[in-house]
């Protein structure tokens, strides 16, 4: 009988197929490393653009930094000078008071009377003085009365003193000021 040695086929059948599996295994990792290797080359790409585009926007951010420091200087500058406009309407409305009275006064005061004190209580002012005459007493109270700036002009008292061996008249008046807006009267009289 014949024997047929059948090892070496089915060693050369294991060898082909270990090879088809070894060109499969192969043929896996090339694909695999091509596939890693575009996915690495897109990535660098991808890579390259945003750090272009970081530089970029870092380049601008520098062209533009002088710029936004100038706008908050200005708005800093802005703000003061807001402050500051706050603060003078603030003193404009408060500063119609004893400025205005003290002018108004001393515009319609005659030459001949002089003022002692000023007196200021809930609105009414009571200012004493000292005239020469009865008639610059007189004059002072028409001036007041025909002055836009008060209203209620009353004389309180009228005396005569003696003042370094001479004969004066000692007066006290009272008045308010006016509302709204004062306007400067033109110089009135005086008594001579």
């Amino acid at each position: 009988m014949i024997h047929i040695n059948l090892l070496p086929v089915r060693q050369l059948k294991k060898q082909a197929l270990l090879r088809q599996q070894l060109y499969m295994f192969g043929a896996i990792i090339a694909t695999v490393s091509i596939g890693l290797g575009a996915v690495w080359l897109m990535d660098r790409q991808a890579m390259a653009q945003l750090e272009a585009k970081q530089a970029e926007l870092r380049a601008e951010l520098e062209r533009l930094k002088p710029i936004v420091d100038e706008v908050n200087t200005l708005e800093r500058r802005e703000k003061l000078l807001n402050a500051r406009i706050e603060t003078i309407q603030r003193l404009r409305s408060k500063q119609r008071g004893p400025v205005h009275v003290l002018d108004a006064l001393s515009r319609n005061l005659p030459e001949q009377a002089w003022l002692e004190t000023i007196d200021e209580s809930a609105g009414v002012y009571k200012v004493a003085g000292y005239a020469l005459t009865n008639f610059a007493v007189a004059d002072l109270l028409l001036n007041l009365e025909r002055s836009k700036e008060f209203i209620g002009v009353d004389l309180i008292s009228s005396e005569q003193v003696g003042v370094a061996s001479r004969e004066i008249k000692k007066f006290v008046i009272q008045f308010q000021r006016a509302a709204g807006p004062a306007t400067p009267d033109p110089m009135p009289s005086t008594a001579q």
